[in-house]
């Protein structure tokens, strides 16, 4: 029997803080609920987001982004 992989992504959903308002736009089409306020600042949940991008094409201020999933990042984004 085969043991089930999560898939691998080249990529996660990045907030930028500067452009984002908190409109909710994002958090409303977000499938399994990874958008969420915390502390006054919009966070993805990594781990349960889906990577269905509906988020980045909803916001209205363009301030969620796919970020490139390097070396670098790997360690601050838990996947």
């Amino acid at each position: 029997m085969k043991s089930e992989q999560r898939p691998q992504h080249a990529f996660f959903v990045d907030v930028d803080r500067n452009l984002c308002y908190y409109c909710g736009a994002c958090v409303a089409v977000c499938p399994p609920d990874s958008i969420f306020l915390e502390n006054s600042h919009l966070k993805v949940d990594h781990q349960t987001c889906t990577r269905c991008e509906r988020c980045i094409a909803m916001c209205p201020v363009h301030a969620l982004s796919k970020a490139p999933l390097t070396p670098e990042v790997s360690h601050e984004v838990k996947l």
